[in-house]
């Protein structure tokens, strides 16, 4: 082999290792795109964590590194309507084992089935569901762990409408409780 012939062996090498790169780099996105909490369900969590430290405990070794840099909560309220960028009429928590309510069921899914996300949560107790509904149709939703919170004192058939969407959280040492607001209304979310 000539000096010629072994530079166009790295090159192509070269080549071909960053086109390994790139497509690695591409389907990682897309591995960590599909994995990553929605936006509004990472704020959830936050809010349940600082609101629950509120309530039960507000010393300050009880606060997690993640709420750092947050402005201290000024109310035990969680307030979903402003934990979330899209538009949406009601909300519905289904708690672990499901199923998910006849008025929930009714509207139009846009990727999985009723059928689908009930199987899912009867056959694993780890998953509990959120789901937003606007004009019939849900428009977001997603699985949350019952290792985060219980969700089951929430998980009313008819859901929440967007103004009685308010909540406590407490926390019982091991995991959060969320419950609605007692009277809660608009006016414990006003902007």
């Amino acid at each position: 082999m000539t000096e010629n012939s072994d530079d166009a062996i790295w090159r192509q090498g070269r080549v071909w290792m960053s086109a390994v790169g790139v497509v690695t780099a591409i389907a990682g996105w897309f591995v960590y795109d599909a994995m990553m909490a929605p936006a509004w369900m990472r704020e959830l969590s936050l809010e349940m964590t600082a609101r629950a430290t509120i309530v039960s405990d507000r010393s300050k070794e009880t606060a997690f590194s993640t709420m750092r840099g947050r402005p201290e909560p000024d109310s035990p309220y969680i307030c979903l309507s402003k934990l979330t960028s899209f538009e949406w009429d009601r909300v519905f928590f289904v708690p672990s084992g499901g199923p998910i309510s006849s008025p929930l069921a009714g509207f139009k899914w846009q990727e999985e089935s009723v059928s689908e996300v009930n199987s899912r949560l009867a056959s694993d107790t780890r998953y509990q569901l959120i789901a937003f509904e606007r004009d019939g149709s849900v428009v977001e939703y997603d699985y949350y762990f019952t290792l985060w919170a219980d969700l089951s004192a929430v998980g009313q058939p008819d859901g929440f409408d967007r103004n009685d969407s308010v909540f406590v959280a407490d926390s019982n040492g091991d995991t959060y409780i969320v419950r609605p607001a007692a009277s809660s209304g608009s006016n414990r979310c006003a902007e």
